[in-house]
């Protein structure tokens, strides 16, 4: 699968051969083709395989942090993984020439919606906001997330992975810090929930 999806990342789908593939995996194409009947077979299964390791990354992230503030680090952080792995899992996802392909496009649409509810229900339990603000909310920091991810490497990472991480934090933490429930208690506001919980 790792020779697929570098292969994939590299040249597209529509100039990557099974040939490529197999060359680069160092097996025999008809070897390659026992394992997946075509091109396109092995595409999604390599999708699916990246949709789902994105999806785990990003809850035990969460899952795993202690507060609030190191929740969101700790999502933000699993973007700037993502692209800095050889820009292979976020090419193959959020960049392929194949997105118009209807399975294609439901992959990534659905790793956008997993991310989106795993942060918008912690979002929602932190904060009393309803499922359906959160998840707003929850898809406006993925965005920002996905973005300043994708630009760091598209700048050739001009400054370290923690930094740019950091700086990413300290702008949507702040953000964050006015937001408060529809009571409108300034003890609610997102940034205080950390004295509360931890």
């Amino acid at each position: 699968m790792r020779a697929g999806l570098e292969v994939f990342a590299e040249k597209g789908f529509h100039l990557a051969s099974m040939d490529d593939i197999a060359e680069r995996a160092g097996v025999s194409k008809p070897i390659l083709y026992q394992h997946f009947s075509s091109k396109n077979e092995l595409y999604l299964g390599i999708l699916d395989e990246r949709v789902d390791a994105i999806v785990q990354q990003v809850r035990s992230a969460i899952e795993s942090a202690s507060t609030n503030k190191s929740r969101l680090e700790a999502a933000i952080g699993c973007y700037f993984t993502l692209v800095d792995d050889a820009d292979l899992g976020y090419r193959l996802i959020f960049e392929s020439d194949f997105t118009m392909n209807h399975d294609v496009r439901a992959r990534v649409e659905d790793v956008v919606s997993q991310v989106s509810r795993i942060v918008g229900a912690e979002v929602s339990k932190q904060t009393g906001m309803s499922l359906g603000e959160a998840n707003i909310l929850a898809g406006g920091l993925s965005g920002m997330a996905q973005a300043a991810a994708w630009r760091w490497l598209r700048l050739g990472r001009p400054i370290s992975m923690e930094l740019a991480i950091s700086q990413t934090l300290d702008l949507a933490w702040n953000g964050l810090a006015s937001i408060q429930s529809k009571e409108g208690s300034p003890e609610a506001e997102v940034l205080h929930l950390e004295d509360r919980i931890s």
